[in-house]
């Protein structure tokens, strides 16, 4: 009986941050945790997409964006990424538009804005390492439904024992659409409006 019972400790322990989650949010969880997996196997092909240039001697600045390539890309994500639709081409076109106004607005920068080493989640690190800041089984997962959209908060703990609102939290929105959720933008850190949300 007492194994029994240390066993079943175990696994709650182990399921602590699904623990809260319904069924409907552990799929959002779990949609973001593959395309995860599936962007550190196809890394490579992301990459492969030149989406800006420059203009200059050696690819220098000004740069734009290639908006050619962008359609390239677009369409590989439709096609062979199931995790994302046409929310998410939709927000990386956005994006995009972004990035060029910055390139036409500063075209002597050195640094391509926007297009970061990591340019989905924006950082300067390797995707594996990525993949364990975001799937930590210390982190704290929120998911918050409103109809057809929602919000993955993820709660990521900066050191032994951090209280949840000392967390760095970052967002991932997501949309329905024919039954299936999928990813509609890229994880950003959490601004100041989606902080209600964070346990306190």
């Amino acid at each position: 009986m007492k194994k029994i019972f240390i066993i079943f400790c175990l696994v709650m322990v182990a399921f602590t941050g699904n623990a809260q989650l319904t069924k409907e949010q552990q799929v959002i969880q779990k949609t973001f945790f593959s395309f995860l997996k599936f962007y550190k196997n196809n890394e490579k092909k992301f990459n492969s997409f030149k989406l800006y240039k420059g203009k200059g001697k050696d690819n220098s600045p000004p740069y734009k964006v290639q908006w050619a390539e962008a359609e390239k890309y677009f369409t590989y994500l439709r096609r062979s990424v199931p995790y994302v639709g046409e929310a998410y081409i939709k927000a990386e076109r956005a994006h995009f538009k972004h990035s060029d106004s910055c390139f036409k607005a500063d075209p002597t920068e050195e640094i391509a804005a926007g297009f970061d080493y990591d340019r989905w989640a924006g950082g300067q690190e390797d995707i594996s390492y990525t993949i364990k800041w975001y799937t930590s089984p210390k982190n704290k997962y929120i998911v918050t439904i409103t109809g057809n959209t929602a919000l993955l908060k993820i709660g990521s703990e900066l050191g032994e024992g951090t209280a949840d609102k000392d967390r760095s939290w970052s967002i991932v929105p997501f949309v329905k659409g024919k039954g299936i959720w999928k990813m509609a933008d890229n994880i950003y850190p959490a601004d100041e409006e989606d902080q209600t949300l964070i346990p306190q």
